[in-house]
């Protein structure tokens, strides 16, 4: 893993450069959920701008986000009844 993040860090950089944060990246430190914000990103080393081209920004309105009240996640009790198999019983 620390050979493939190099190289995907090296491609923006040199090898030599691109060593540090990979090493950090993939020693464990954070699971994969961990979210680096830019300032930790540029840090560790890592070759980041916050300039984004309008063609990004033109892209994402492409892609709106949902309604963050909207639950992503909804809960369904087991053992799982339809509530026509209830009125049957009832």
């Amino acid at each position: 893993m620390k050979n493939f993040v190099t190289n995907l860090i090296a491609y923006r950089t040199d090898r030599e450069a691109a060593e540090k944060p990979a090493t950090t990246l993939t020693e464990g430190k954070w699971t994969h959920d961990y979210p680096i914000v830019f300032e930790e990103a540029k840090s560790l080393g890592l070759p980041v701008t916050a300039e984004l081209p309008e063609e990004t920004y033109q892209l994402m309105d492409l892609f709106p986000q949902a309604n963050p009240q909207r639950p992503s996640v909804q809960y369904i009790p087991v053992p799982y009844q339809k509530t026509s198999e209830k009125q049957g019983r009832d």
